[in-house]
C-alpha cells in the first residue's frame, strides 16, 4: 500500500471508532436519563386521564302517509 492508502485506511478506522464510541455514549446517556425519570417521585395530585365521547341525538318523526312523497 502506498502512503495515501494507509492514510485513507487509518482515517476510515478512526471514523468508525469515533462513531462507535459516540453511539455507546449516547445510549448510556439515554439510559441514565430514562432511569432518572423513572426514579422520580410521583406527584401527590396526579391527573386521572378521562375520555368523553359526545354523540349527537337524533329525533325520528313518523312519516305523514297522507302526502304522496312522504315529505311534509
Amino acid at each position: 500500500m502506498t502512503r495515501s492508502n494507509n492514510v485513507s485506511v487509518l482515517r476510515r478506522a478512526y471514523e468508525t471508532l469515533v462513531s462507535g464510541v459516540s453511539a455507546l455514549t449516547l445510549t448510556a446517556l439515554m439510559l441514565v436519563t430514562v432511569n432518572a425519570q423513572a426514579d422520580a417521585p410521583q406527584q401527590v395530585h396526579s391527573v386521572t386521564p378521562s375520555v368523553t365521547i359526545l354523540v349527537p341525538t337524533v329525533t325520528i318523526e313518523p312519516v305523514d302517509e297522507a302526502s304522496p312523497t312522504g315529505v311534509r
